[in-house]
């Protein structure tokens, strides 16, 4: 046997034997509820996402936040994070921290129509992740410094549950 022959047979026996299974991608939705202690200084409430791949070393976070602002303003934030778990997975908690951008929509009504603005953020964030057996609750700081012509900054703790789907 020549060569070639050998290293075919070997290629031939590789592509025979039986692969490992792949895991399949999880995804996670819940309700949060947070309050804003920067510039906005509001309660809020929002859906949370997750969407986790064994192909990826990060958790997909997909975020909306409604804020209840004072009767003449509206206020929402859509976010789209990258969050990477540390470390330290326990039975207890599974600390995580992360970076996106945001979408920020504020809009006033004034006398003779509405003034808004859409506005682009950094996200930076940390938080706790605590697994039970059907839910997984979260408690989370965020930090955003939001980019417009009177720059403002959100400094927001939340806390929510994450249902596995």
């Amino acid at each position: 046997m020549n060569v070639l022959s050998r290293l075919l047979a070997v290629l031939l026996l590789a592509l025979c034997l039986p692969l490992e299974a792949e895991a399949q991608a999880q995804f996670a939705v819940g309700p949060r509820l947070g309050i804003d202690a920067g510039d906005i200084e509001e309660v809020f409430i929002g859906a949370d996402a997750r969407i986790s791949s064994p192909a990826l070393p990060v958790t997909v976070n997909p975020t909306f936040d409604f804020y209840f602002t004072p009767e003449n303003t509206t206020f929402w934030g859509l976010s789209a994070n990258a969050l990477y778990p540390f470390g330290v997975n326990n039975q207890r908690f599974t600390p995580y921290g992360g970076a996106g951008l945001g979408l920020y929509r504020q809009s006033v009504d004034v006398q003779g129509g509405t003034a808004s603005s859409t506005d682009l953020g950094l996200n930076l964030l940390f938080g706790l992740e605590f697994p039970l057996r059907s839910v997984r609750p979260f408690v989370e700081a965020q930090f955003t410094p939001v980019f417009a012509d009177d720059s403002y900054n959100l400094f927001t703790v939340k806390g929510g549950l994450l249902f596995s789907l």
